[in-house]
């Protein structure tokens, strides 16, 4: 799998967090540190938060073992999950309610998970150059490698054959 970039476990889950996944296909996520006593009922609960990077759609939401594909990230995403360790997540393909806060991942079910468990974030990749070959052709070599080295970190493999799945030729 590619890069983790987010990790946490999970240290506590809320009486009403099912009531959420099932009603709102939502998850509620919180530092057990910084959560209110009024949020606690319904939000699960994590230690360790660590973020690397940035959060951004495509890539991978991993809680237990359920990946999700991540769709839409609200502009505050980034700085709750830093300053509170503070993230909603929502089981949806909604594109119209985004809130600021949220993410929207794939609408799959949600996996039952337990104390323990593990919530990551891994880089996404394009699958949609994954088994296929390309070669870049021109005289501008600079451009030429850029443009490899995009096709590569999509999945292509570069070769020295104008037979490959893609041709491109840079003027």
């Amino acid at each position: 799998m590619a890069k983790k970039y987010y990790s946490t476990k999970i240290v506590g889950i809320g009486g009403e967090v099912d009531k959420f996944k099932t009603l709102v296909k939502m998850l509620v996520i919180f530092d057990d540190s910084m959560v209110l006593p009024e949020l606690r009922d319904f939000s699960v609960l994590h230690s360790g938060n660590k973020l690397t990077d940035v959060i951004k759609p495509g890539d991978i939401l991993k809680i237990a073992d359920a990946e999700f594909k991540i769709l839409r990230v609200g502009n505050e995403v980034n700085n709750n999950i830093k300053s509170l360790g503070h993230i909603v997540i929502k089981f949806n393909d909604d594109r119209d309610d985004l809130l600021e806060g949220s993410i929207h991942v794939e609408d799959k079910p949600i996996p039952k998970f337990r104390i323990g468990d593990e919530i990551s974030i891994f880089e996404g990749s394009s699958e949609a150059l994954v088994g296929k070959s390309a070669i870049v052709i021109g005289e501008d070599k600079t451009t030429c490698a850029a443009v490899a080295l995009i096709l590569k970190d999509n999945g292509a493999r570069i070769v020295d054959d104008e037979d490959a799945d893609i041709v491109v030729k840079i003027n």
